[in-house]
């Protein structure tokens, strides 16, 4: 035993004196690297010379050339005395220019690593040997503790001398003695872990007293030996407690050892700032507040842990511990709320809000512990107050305790998440909870109103939090209240949001509060139909909005609220568009009148009430459109299938329906496109998507369900049936595409639109004539005759428009057409015909001939020269 003891009290004197042989070796490299640089740097100072002798010469040159173009000639006396002077030299040298070879970030951490490894292991050896010096002697039962703990403090003070000795007698800050101080500092924290932990040899308070001492001396003593020091010292200290772990699981001390740390480090980086040392500190506290989520231990420290680590963030670095030091951002709101802060105090605060948000999430609901979480959100307030850079956090802190306060107790079952409703008296304490935190919100937003430049952000922060705050509420103990009582509250907030908005506008024309005021009042309102109304009526209760919120724009020039007709609009558009994939409604009501019809009828009163906004009307009026093809589609659903509007049924009605209906779409979204740059990108897509969709349901009906094969039976009304819904409207929407879509589409719409004319056409003759179209029935002799006719007076028409228009694709067909009706007059009906039928036939092919032939003749004198139709 006494060996061992004696070997243990070596273990110091080894480590000094490696030490010193390994600064005196790390001296030398020092000192030859010193040179070597020196070297480089007067080589850089050359080239920059001779950089600067020539660009200085060519602008010389170049002066004096001008100077002679511009002035006259000289005397002679002057010239000679002019020659005689010396040349004028600038004063002042540029900038040392940088080497073309600039080694990139990477290189140069790579090189550094590789010129300083020796160091970095030397000083964290030490550190570990004071650590291990201690924990050997625990595990070993050498000496008594009151001895262990001794010998590693005077290790650790003995090498703090040792290196202050050899720094005063070097001549500056040496890496190698820096990383020494390191090691010492790191074996004192052990030590004093040791003794309140595994031996409680000294009380709390007088340990966490003496480590902040140690925490200070190392900080002061960075500022004499570098940085290496901080990374070693400050940053190596965290993971002591670790390291001299007792199984005590004491983790609320190691937390509070943690803040000891981190405000030696903010201490430090007042006077030195490296952006490692802030990131290394971060990372420590966030070190042992995930360690505190993994135990129970800590529960009751944790919400004041993180609000502290954050409170020392923003106070320590500018001694601003009443956080009302101003900070500024040039620019608008949005550069305002996403600047990096020179710190990076923003992103760090945002990781301890998270953290703090999941320790609040691993604890059942209690008020304790739901304001003790909250104690977060004054600290952000008042910091963000003064200090622009950092305005965003309390609405970040609003959506994380929102978000949070909704997922208390939530079970995982599977794959399905459900929410664990609140009922009994937590229910009522829940509420109470959430509505001071709304107040608290609201308060704390409009005390920061009234000094602040950027009003939007406080404005709405303080009239949205409480609707954020009752959905909240809503969504956690929705049986605490009947869904009427729930609505009415939300909707009496809202009410009072539109009167004192009212109020300030008659006062003041431009008033961003009673924006706000507005837009919170429509939410409210949102958020009560969202709880009273289901289904139908909620989409009818949303579209609503759209006319109060135009008579407000109208009414005070509130064109701010622009954004938020734009998105009711998609939300009204987006929900009845999906529908048939969405929701389901019962038949015996009928809903989609006064649900499309309604929302479409919204639109259309908004559109006439912005007519001083160009840009809205348009949206608005596009949505109408929208809707209006939306409310003809249902309503011929609902007719055709008894009130079925969404039946999974697809036969020959639903194709005729969704050919029309999707090219109607198209032919919108394209009208749409031309006013919306900002989503021309999705409008032609969509558009050309949905005309795709109408072309294949159109060959749907041409073949596979096609009445004239048998596929499907048309009612014998004659004319208002099945064919005019199936192939006269597309004949229409196909006239309209070539009308109205996009130019490199009208070929394919003029074929589209004569083929649909040729069956249309057919197929209400033969219907006409045998109360049906299937092709099994007999021809008569007066169909054969009709489609004669019929066929001569089109093409006759067409031939006759073509010439007086100069259409010369219309010409051409309708001159094909005629041919082949006299064909078909010539072979068809000369056999088949007979009697009066087959005089009136030819007759009537005469005489339009001829007539034809006469109306050509006086249309075309004046009309316009046949060109090219595209």
């Amino acid at each position: 035993m006494e060996v061992l003891a004696l070997l243990l009290g070596l273990v110091p004197l080894g480590l000094a004196i490696g030490a010193v042989l390994g600064w005196i070796a790390y001296r030398k490299t020092q000192y030859l690297e010193s040179q070597l640089k020196q070297l480089r740097q007067q080589i850089w100072n050359l080239q920059a010379d001779k950089l600067y002798e020539k660009s200085g010469d060519a602008t010389a040159n170049k002066a004096t050339a001008d100077k002679a173009v511009q002035e006259p000639p000289k005397s002679a006396s002057t010239a000679s005395a002019t020659q005689s002077r010396p040349p004028h030299k600038a004063p002042t040298r540029p900038a040392l220019a940088r080497p073309p070879n600039t080694p990139s970030a990477f290189s140069m951490l790579w090189q550094r690593l590789r010129e300083s490894w020796m160091i970095w292991l030397g000083g964290g050896s030490i550190g570990l040997a004071g650590i291990f010096m201690v924990r050997y002697g625990i595990e070993q039962g050498l000496l008594g503790p009151e001895a262990r703990i001794g010998m590693a403090i005077v290790t650790g003070l003995a090498l703090h001398g040792l290196a202050e000795f050899l720094r005063r007698r070097s001549d500056g800050p040496q890496s190698a003695l820096a990383a020494l101080a390191g090691g010492a500092s790191i074996t004192l924290f052990a030590a004093l872990l040791a003794a309140l932990h595994l031996y409680q040899l000294l009380s709390a308070g007088l340990v966490f007293a003496l480590l902040a001492a140690v925490a200070l001396l190392t900080m002061l003593l960075a500022l004499r030996h570098g940085p290496v020091l901080a990374i070693i010292g400050l940053l190596g200290a965290y993971g002591v407690p670790v390291l001299v772990a007792s199984g005590s699981n004491n983790i609320a001390g190691a937390l509070v050892y943690a803040l000891i740390i981190a405000s030696a480090a903010l201490l430090l980086m007042r006077y030195v700032y490296r952006p490692w040392l802030w990131l290394g500190m971060l990372a420590g506290l966030v070190f042992w507040g995930i360690v505190s989520l993994m135990s129970h231990s800590a529960d009751a420290i944790q919400p004041f842990y993180f609000a502290l680590a954050a409170y020392l963030m923003l106070a320590i670095p500018d001694f601003n511990f009443r956080l009302q030091q101003a900070e500024t951002v040039s620019g608008g709101l949005w550069k305002t709320l996403f600047s990096p802060s020179t710190r990076r105090v923003p992103l760090s605060v945002l990781v301890l809000l998270l953290l703090s948000a999941l320790s609040l999430l691993q604890e059942a609901f209690s008020p304790a512990v739901f304001f003790a979480h909250l104690l977060f959100v004054p600290v952000l307030f008042l910091a963000a107050r003064y200090r622009e850079p950092l305005q965003s956090l309390p609405w970040m802190s609003l959506l994380v305790f929102a978000v949070t306060a909704v997922l208390l107790g939530l079970e995982e079952s599977a794959l399905q998440f459900t929410l664990q409703e609140i009922k009994g008296p937590a229910a009522s304490e829940f509420v109470v909870c959430v509505v001071f935190a709304a107040l608290g919100y609201s308060l704390a937003a409009l005390w920061n109103l009234g000094i602040s430049r950027h009003q939007h952000l406080w404005a709405s922060l303080a009239f949205l939090a409480p609707p954020v705050w009752l959905a909240v509420a809503y969504l956690r103990t929705p049986n605490l209240l009947a869904d009427g009582q729930w609505g009415a509250g939300v909707l009496l907030l809202g009410g009072l949001y539109v009167y004192l908005a009212t109020a300030r506008l008659r006062q003041r024309q431009a008033d961003i509060p009673a924006v706000w005021l507005l837009l919170a009042g429509h939410a409210a309102y949102s958020l009560a139909v969202a709880i009273v109304f289901q289904e139908a009526g909620l989409t009818l209760a949303l579209a609503l909005q759209l006319v109060s919120l135009a008579w407000l724009i109208r009414r005070f020039g509130l064109a701010e609220l622009g954004w938020l007709i734009k998105a009711i609009v998609a939300l009204v558009v987006v929900r009845l568009t999906l529908n048939p994939w969405l929701l389901s409604y019962s038949p015996e009501v009928h809903w989609s009148l006064w649900t499309f019809g309604g929302a479409t009828l919204c639109c259309f009163v908004a559109s006439r009430l912005l007519v001083q906004h160009l840009s809205l009307t348009r949206w608005v009026e596009a949505a109408a459109l929208h809707l209006m093809v939306l409310t003809l589609g249902a309503e011929t659903r609902y007719w055709l299938y008894d009130g079925e509007i969404f039946s999974g049924r697809y036969d020959f009605t639903e194709a005729a329906i969704n050919a029309n209906l999707w090219s109607a779409l198209a032919l919108v979204y394209f009208y749409r496109a031309k006013f919306s740059e900002n989503l021309r990108a999705v409008y032609l897509p969509a558009t050309r998507i949905l005309m795709c969709l109408a072309l294949g349901s159109y060959a749907l009906l041409l073949t596979s369900l096609n009445p004239y094969f048998g596929y499907a039976t048309v009612s014998s009304q004659p004319l208002l049936n099945g064919l005019l819904l199936a192939y006269g409207l597309p004949l229409f929407m196909a006239l309209l595409t070539l009308r109205y879509y996009e130019p490199g589409f009208r070929r394919l719409a003029a074929a589209v639109a004569s083929l649909a004319a040729v069956v249309f056409i057919n197929l209400e003759i033969r219907h006409l004539w045998n109360g049906a179209v299937d092709k099994s029935l007999p021809t008569s002799s007066a169909e054969l005759y009709t489609y004669s006719l019929v066929w001569l007076i089109v093409s006759v028409l067409v031939v006759l428009v073509g010439a007086r228009r100069g259409l010369q694709s219309a010409y051409k067909a309708g001159m094909v057409v005629l041919l082949l009706v006299i064909a078909k007059i010539f072979t068809v009906d000369m056999s088949d015909l007979d009697g009066l039928l087959r005089v009136a036939s030819f007759m009537g092919l005469g005489l339009t001939l001829l007539g034809m032939s006469y109306l050509h003749k006086h249309l075309t004198v004046n009309a316009i020269p046949i060109q090219e139709n595209d």
